[in-house]
């Protein structure tokens, strides 16, 4: 190795190769990713069809036709039912509890 007008370090031209295999092999690496198994990609679908299928066991009067959309507006519409009812129950105990205390 030699020294250059700059003061850099000359290098060998195998130093260079052994650098240049080295970026492809780590671009290689990162661009290719490896091919995942069959298994594998079914299980995420498996799992969210799973829990549509438990969505709809929970949302009473679900309408297949309409799709995942569909299911959850009327998941969002079940939800918002709810919490009207339980506001009501909640007002009712508390008109009751008032009555009973007078």
């Amino acid at each position: 190795m030699g020294v250059t007008l700059e003061g850099q370090r000359k290098e060998s031209i195998w130093v260079l190769m052994r650098r240049q295999r080295a970026r492809r092999a780590l671009v290689k690496k990162i661009m290719i990713r490896p091919k995942k198994s069959l298994e594998a990609h079914r299980r995420p679908c498996r799992s969210i069809d799973r829990r549509v299928k438990k969505l709809k066991e929970l949302v009473p009067n679900t309408k297949p036709s309409e799709g995942l959309d569909g299911l959850f507006r009327q998941t969002a519409d079940y939800i918002l039912a709810l919490e009207t009812k339980v506001r009501v129950m909640q007002t009712m105990v508390q008109v009751l509890t008032e009555t009973d205390c007078v």
